[in-house]
């Protein structure tokens, strides 16, 4: 299903880059490459004037690469984010988490930290598919609106259901009838499905992950 991108949303101290440490450390466990992104709005800049690599990034050169123990890459950012851009910046990444900036299409996670109620937040929860909070009256307000919302300490839980799906189970067919008849899915109502039966079933005793998933809601058989 692609490469997953995840953003995260939140003031200072809200746990932004410990959440999303714990989410990298909980996909490297199950083998899928990760990417990671911190976002700085400062204006800072991190190709030192009069340095080599600043006089070949003025002469125009895409890229400059300094490499010793470990490497740079210094390329322009474009005035607005894509999923091409970002894809481009870890081609061989599963997974990339991005924090400090949403990017159009991608999982929208917002960290409540001290907030009590949605005024605290940064932004709407209504912008945001995900919350993360440990108070239980946000977290019922998220609830009631539709999101899913997870504990600060539990990062491995938001991993299983929004970040392995698609990729553990590339091969995986999934199907809604009504009635007998197919209901056309698109890829990402394809993969909300996907994630979200995992996240229930998977719990469950006597549960095969690799082996056909049903769910029945109609009448009930007499």
């Amino acid at each position: 299903m692609g490469t997953k991108i995840a953003c995260f949303i939140g003031w200072s101290n809200t746990g932004k880059t410990g959440f999303i440490e714990a989410c990298a450390a909980a996909l490297q466990r199950h083998g899928l490459r990760v990417g990671a992104v911190k976002c700085v709005h400062h204006g800072a800049s991190f190709n030192p004037r009069g340095k080599d690599s600043s006089r070949f990034f003025d002469a125009g050169a895409e890229a400059a690469l300094v490499s010793d123990a470990e490497t740079v890459r210094v390329t322009r950012t474009p005035p607005s984010w894509d999923r091409s851009f970002v894809e481009a910046l870890f081609p061989s990444a599963d997974v990339i988490l991005i924090e400090g900036r949403v990017v159009p299409g991608a999982l929208r996670v917002i960290l409540g930290g001290s907030a009590e109620d949605e005024a605290g937040l940064k932004r709407p929860l209504d912008d945001f598919d995900v919350l993360v909070t440990g108070f239980s009256g946000l977290a019922g307000r998220a609830l009631a609106a539709g999101k899913a919302v997870y504990n600060p300490e539990d990062s491995g839980s938001f991993v299983e259901s929004h970040l392995l799906g698609g990729n553990a189970m590339k091969a995986r067919d999934v199907s809604v009838t009504n009635n007998g008849i197919d209901v056309p899915l698109n890829a990402f109502v394809m993969e909300t499905i996907e994630n979200v039966v995992l996240g229930l079933v998977k719990p469950l005793k006597k549960t095969d992950l690799d082996g056909e998933i049903v769910i029945r809601i109609g009448p009930a058989l007499k």
